[in-house]
C-alpha cells in the first residue's frame, strides 16, 4: 500500500449503536432504551418468527422503510445470534426501558391529585432521573432530568464506525435493520467523540498513510487487507470549494442541505450529501470548503440531523447551532447534548426569535409549525439569514397550516426577501413511525393516520407565500435524491399527492410572475 491515499468516493461510512444505523433516537439514552426495548427487539423476534413474511416484504418497493427486516432467510442464524447478544449485553437499557416506561404509563392515570407519592415507587434505576409534573391542563407526565442522564447513561459503549462500498439503492432502511457483521466491511468499536472518527472522516478528501490509521484502529491482519482496499492514490474531484468572489454563493447539495458562502464567512444547514459524483449529484462532500465557520440544524429529525454526515464534516466545523428543545421530554431530546456527547466541542441552542451576528449579517431562528405531529416538539427552527444585504428565508418542513404566524414573523423580522425554501413533503409517515417507542400508549389507528410528518401542500404554500415579498422561490427537502432512499425510504412518482402538490403551486408562482422551481440534486445561485 502507498504511504498516503484517499478513501474512496463510493465507501459508505456508516456510524453503528448496537449494530444498528445511528440516527438522533439512538443517540439519547433514554430514547435509546426505548427504541432497542420497543422497535428493535421487536423486530428481530418478528423477522425469526416469519422471516418470509419480511423476505416477501423487503422485495416489495411499496413496503420500503415499513415495519419489516431487510434480510434474507438464510441469515436467520446471524439474526439470532444478533438478538442474542444484544440481549445480553444492553441488559441493564432493556430494564431500563421497561422501567421508564411503566412509570410514565403509570403517571399518566393520574387525575389531579398530588404526584408527591410516585417518588418513592420508583426502582433505583430511575430514581433522581426523572420528575413528575402536571401541564396547566392537570394532565400528569414524566419529565427527564437529561443532562443527569447524560452523566450516567443506561448504555455504555456499543458504539461503531463500520466501513463499507455499497450502492446506495443496496442500503437497508436505516431504522428497521441491523448491520449484520460482515467479514468483507471493516468495523470497529469506537467511540463518536473519538478523534479517530475525524481520522477516518478526514480521508476523504486529505491524504492519509492507511498503515497508520490502521494500526491507530488496532485492526487484524484481515481488516487491514480489507481497510487498504477502500483507499486510493487518486483524490476526489472537487470543485471551487474556496469562494473569494463578490456577494453571497448558496450551494444547494440536495435533500435540505444549503452551503451559504461569502470571503468571510460560510454557513452549512442541515448536512447530508452525496459521496460519489456517479449518484448524480455535481456537488459532493468532496466540495466542501476547509473550514466551515458554523453548521445549523433546522430540526431534530434523521434526515437534518443526521450524525452520519455530521460526523464526516466535524473536523471542518467550527460551531454548531441547534434548536432549543422541550426539556426533559421523551420525544424531544435535546440535540445539544446529543451532538456533545457525539464529539461537537461547540455547540449552541437557539430560542425562536434568537439573533446571531454573523460577519456581514446575522441569522434569526424562526419559529416553524407542524411536521412533529401534534407532539410537543420545540427542537424546530426555520431561518433567516441575512449576508451582504441579502435575505434569503428556509421554511423547511413546516406544514404551514397556521399561515398567521409567517405573517407575524414578517411583521417582525421584515416580509422582503431575496430567495425563500420551502418544504413540501405534503403526505408523511404517522407518528407511530418515527415517535412509536417513545409515547407512552399506542394511538388507535385512525388517530395515528391523521397526525403525520407532513410538510405544506399547495394551498398552505401558497398562503405562507402571501405574507412575503420574495420573487425567487425554491421547493426542497423533498427526499428524492436517489442516494438517500436509505434514509428517507421514499419513492414519488409523478402521480404522487406530494409531486402534484409541488407542481401546482410553481404553476401558482409562475401565474404571479415569480421565478419558482423545485431542487434536485444540486445546484449553485450567485445573490
Amino acid at each position: 500500500m502507498v504511504a498516503n491515499a484517499f478513501l474512496k468516493s463510493n465507501v459508505v461510512f456508516e456510524p453503528l449503536i448496537r449494530g444498528w444505523y445511528a440516527w438522533l433516537h439512538l443517540l439519547a439514552p433514554a430514547q435509546s432504551a426505548l427504541n432497542l426495548k420497543y422497535r428493535q427487539i421487536p423486530l428481530l423476534e418478528s423477522f425469526l418468527e416469519h422471516p418470509d413474511v419480511h423476505a416477501n416484504a423487503a422485495a416489495n418497493p411499496k413496503l420500503f422503510g415499513g415495519p419489516f427486516v431487510q434480510l434474507r432467510r438464510e441469515q436467520e442464524a446471524d439474526v439470532r445470534k444478533h438478538l442474542f447478544g444484544i440481549c445480553s449485553t444492553f441488559e441493564r437499557e432493556i430494564r431500563f426501558a421497561e422501567i421508564l416506561a411503566a412509570a410514565c404509563q403509570r403517571v399518566a392515570k393520574e387525575s389531579g391529585h398530588s404526584l408527591s407519592k410516585s417518588y418513592a415507587e420508583l426502582p433505583p434505576e430511575l430514581a433522581g432521573l426523572v420528575e413528575f409534573v402536571y401541564d396547566a391542563n392537570h394532565h400528569a407526565r414524566l419529565r427527564l432530568h437529561e443532562r443527569i442522564l447524560y452523566a450516567n447513561p443506561p448504555r455504555t459503549g456499543g458504539e461503531a464506525i463500520e466501513l463499507s462500498i455499497c450502492e446506495s439503492k443496496d442500503r437497508a432502511f436505516f431504522m428497521n435493520t441491523p448491520r449484520l457483521k460482515c467479514r468483507e466491511n471493516p468495523r470497529v468499536e469506537l467511540a463518536f467523540a473519538s478523534e479517530l472518527v475525524d481520522q477516518i472522516a478526514a480521508a476523504r478528501t486529505k491524504p492519509t498513510s492507511p498503515n497508520e490509521l490502521a494500526e491507530a484502529l488496532k485492526m487484524d491482519e484481515q481488516q487491514r487487507e480489507r481497510l487498504f482496499e477502500l483507499f486510493t492514490e487518486s483524490g476526489p474531484s472537487s470543485d471551487q470549494r474556496e469562494f473569494s468572489g463578490e456577494g453571497v454563493r448558496v450551494r444547494y447539495f440536495g435533500h435540505a442541505c444549503v452551503l451559504m458562502q461569502t470571503r468571510e464567512f460560510s454557513l452549512l444547514i442541515d448536512p447530508v450529501f452525496a459521496t460519489d459524483r456517479a449518484a448524480g449529484n455535481s456537488l459532493t462532500i468532496a466540495d466542501l470548503p476547509d473550514r466551515i465557520d458554523c453548521v445549523i440544524i433546522t430540526h431534530g429529525h434523521q434526515d437534518h440531523c443526521a450524525i452520519e454526515w455530521l460526523l464526516q464534516v466535524r473536523h471542518r466545523v467550527d460551531e454548531v447551532w441547534v434548536p432549543r428543545n422541550n426539556s426533559g421530554s421523551l420525544v424531544d431530546p435535546s440535540l445539544e447534548l446529543m451532538l456533545r456527547q457525539a464529539g461537537f466541542r461547540k455547540v449552541r441552542s437557539l430560542e425562536p426569535l434568537d439573533v446571531v451576528d454573523i460577519p456581514g449579517g446575522r441569522v434569526v431562528s424562526l419559529p416553524f409549525s407542524g411536521e412533529h405531529v401534534d407532539l410537543e416538539c420545540f427542537s424546530r427552527q426555520g431561518l433567516l439569514i441575512e449576508m451582504l444585504g441579502r435575505r434569503i428565508g428556509f421554511l423547511v418542513d413546516s406544514d404551514g397550516r397556521d399561515s398567521a404566524l409567517y405573517g407575524r414573523i414578517a411583521d417582525l423580522v421584515g416580509a422582503n426577501l431575496d430567495a425563500l425554501f420551502l418544504g413540501m413533503e405534503c403526505h408523511g409517515a404517522p407518528l407511530s413511525w418515527l415517535y412509536g417507542p417513545t409515547t407512552s400508549r399506542p394511538l388507535p389507528r385512525k388517530d395515528d393516520e391523521s397526525r403525520r410528518l407532513s410538510g405544506m401542500d399547495c394551498e398552505r404554500a401558497v398562503a405562507v407565500l402571501s405574507k412575503f415579498e420574495v420573487n425567487n422561490i425554491f421547493v426542497y427537502a423533498m427526499g428524492q435524491e436517489p442516494w438517500l432512499r436509505y434514509l428517507m425510504g421514499l419513492e414519488y412518482t409523478p402521480e404522487s399527492i406530494q409531486l402534484r402538490e409541488v407542481a401546482k403551486f410553481l404553476s401558482v408562482c409562475r401565474q404571479q410572475g415569480k421565478s419558482a422551481e423545485q431542487l434536485f440534486l444540486s445546484k449553485e445561485l450567485m445573490l
